[in-house]
């Protein structure tokens, strides 16, 4: 069991450990990266909150928790 999201071709028999080990060290620089004040955090940050504001603003879309 494990906390990574993995893709669906992880456990594709064509991949190698090779594809395997890359795409382990990237996620795991994206987490730390995630976790620390950078660049990318920010930019991560500012997207989803770009997303949320065109949601909000959008006339077509509207709040589940109106229709519970």
């Amino acid at each position: 069991m494990t906390d990574y999201d993995l893709p669906v071709w992880f456990w594709d028999p064509e991949t190698t450990d090779e594809d395997r080990s890359d795409w382990m060290t990237q996620e795991r620089c994206r987490r730390q990266a995630m976790r620390q004040q950078t660049a990318y955090r920010r930019r991560m940050e500012q997207s989803a909150e770009r997303r949320a504001r065109r949601e909000a603003a959008n006339p077509a879309t509207v709040a589940v928790e109106e229709y519970r």
